[in-house]
């Protein structure tokens, strides 16, 4: 039975919302005086230095009204009840929170994903620990499940979060230097946002990673000549070329790649998949079609605003799990992977022969194996084979058979020996390689201008920034919408001040330098 949702005037003269729900007659807000009542509760539960909200359940918007008056940052809402959201919205104070840019309300059980996808987007190192997490009087009784999964969002991007923090330290100046370098190699370049629509689904797709059980059947990967697209990580190359095994393509994802991987001459007229993240040298190289996929909020900010978007995949966790997620995108209703160990082998070995990372002993990362015994893993491993299971989960329409023949085991994969899986798949007529050539999925020359122009933009949005400073620009405008500031933004992730004001002017001084120098370049 479908909830209706009236409204009811209350004392103050303040609208609030009241759900007829199983028998039930549900309020959300105060008869009395809404603005009040508010008030007092969000004294109770906001914490001193709160930047940041995330609240479930919108309510009568009253509580919403008053996290802008105490919350600097953005304001993350979801609402379960889509009844009571319509009802709502046409009240003056929802009309009101409309007008505040960095509000942002999703509702109902589509609006889940759109909710997630903002909390992904706005939460990082830089406001985490800082975020608020609420849920409006009377939700999660009546709204438990949802209230569940609003929690498990939360706490997925906050691991996640933290997982990412050394990687930043790391590789943040690369990941800068690259985006900015690598912008203009998108020219011609394959969008898998339209690879996506010419694909053949049905065409299956084998992922070759540099797992050490890819020695027990990499010649198994001849079978997949004209039955499979061999789709390869960059370090599994040097050993399918070494043995004559051309693969159809290869990822490579990271900011700082060893070149080692490519030292085959062959390697560079292979399809690549990569982001603007990926190493300039090798892109300057190569002479083969390129495939671009998910990017950094930099470029996903100017392609947006070029009217060139591209599917929001998570590269950020490797080059495996961007292979496996690419070909998700893509649609793919076979996925056989081979030499997905995410475990050492018997040997402590980490990696197929000619790369050794070395053995490191940790009890907390043993995971189960692929024949039932139990195997020594690692942290970033341990992640990258938990988001494959739940991308599995989320995908029940997909057989993915995992042909490893070692490592840990993937839950909700079908194993099977590598051999036998590609022996049972049938011949296909035509190359998807092909399509790779198609004027069709390929960035046009009038959107590659637009970008170009949308990126020489970002000086003057530098100028602006420092003379906006640091509370207006953090604070009162939406500043994730400018492409330059997630620069500034993914800068302060490497730099220890404490305060995030200094983070912030000593990350506008280093990316002003680097941009300038790039302008003057072109």
């Amino acid at each position: 039975m479908e909830n209706l949702c009236g409204l009811m005037k209350a004392k103050d003269g303040n609208l609030l919302p009241v759900i007829h729900k199983n028998g039930k007659e549900l309020r959300f807000g105060s008869l009395y005086d809404g603005r009040y009542a508010a008030e007092r509760w969000l004294d109770y539960h906001v914490p001193a230095g709160a930047e940041y909200a995330i609240l479930f359940g919108m309510g009568d918007c009253q509580l919403i009204l008053g996290l802008t008056e105490r919350v600097p940052g953005y304001i993350m809402v979801y609402e379960p009840e889509e009844s009571l959201y319509h009802a709502m919205a046409e009240t003056p104070v929802f009309k009101k929170l409309q007008s505040i840019p960095r509000v942002m309300i999703a509702c109902g059980g589509e609006g889940i994903a759109e909710f997630e996808e903002l909390v992904r987007e706005l939460l990082n190192e830089n406001c985490v620990d800082t975020t608020v997490l609420l849920s409006s009087p009377g939700y999660e009784k009546e709204y438990s499940r949802q209230k569940k999964k609003v929690r498990e969002i939360y706490d997925t991007v906050c691991e996640e979060v933290a997982f990412m923090v050394p990687v930043a330290k790391r590789f943040v100046k690369a990941m800068l230097h690259n985006q900015l370098e690598n912008l203009s190699y998108m020219k011609d370049g394959v969008l898998l946002a339209r690879l996506k629509k010419y694909w053949d689904p049905d065409v299956p797709v084998l992922i070759v990673s540099a797992g050490p059980s890819l020695e027990k059947n990499i010649e198994e990967l001849r079978k997949a000549k004209g039955r499979a697209f061999l789709f390869c990580a960059d370090a599994a190359l040097p050993s399918l070329l070494k043995r004559d095994i051309i693969p159809d393509a290869v990822g490579c994802t990271d900011a700082k790649k060893n070149m080692n991987c490519f030292a085959d001459e062959r390697s560079f007229a292979l399809p690549l998949l990569i982001t603007t993240n990926s190493p300039p040298a090798l892109i300057h190289r190569s002479t083969g079609p390129k495939i671009w996929g998910d990017d950094l909020a930099f470029i996903r900010e100017i392609l947006i605003k070029s009217d060139v978007d591209i599917p929001k995949i998570p590269s950020y966790l490797g080059v495996s799990t961007t292979l496996f997620a690419s070909v998700l995108e893509l649609g793919a209703r076979t996925i056989i992977l081979a030499g997905q160990d995410l475990a050492y082998s018997e040997e402590g070995k980490s990696h197929v022969s000619g790369r050794d990372e070395g053995f490191v002993k940790q009890e907390q990362f043993m995971a189960e194996g692929y024949y039932g015994d139990m195997v020594y893993s690692r942290g970033d491993w341990t992640v990258f084979r938990e988001w494959m299971e739940k991308a599995l989960s989320a995908f029940p329409d997909r057989l993915v058979i995992n042909a490893t023949e070692g490592g840990a085991k993937i839950r909700g994969s079908v194993q099977k020996p590598l051999g036998e899986a590609l022996e049972e798949l049938p011949e296909w007529k035509a190359s998807p390689a092909e399509l790779l050539e198609d004027p069709r999925v390929k960035i046009t020359p009038k959107e590659y201008q637009r970008v170009m122009r949308e990126f020489k933009k970002g000086k003057e949005n530098l100028k602006k920034i420092r003379r906006d400073g640091y509370e207006k620009t953090w604070f009162r405008t939406n500043y994730m919408s400018v492409p330059v500031m997630r620069l500034i933004v993914d800068y302060m992730k490497s730099l220890d001040e404490i305060d995030r004001k200094a983070r912030f002017y000593k990350a506008l001084d280093y990316v002003e330098e680097e941009y300038n120098k790039k302008i003057k370049k072109n």
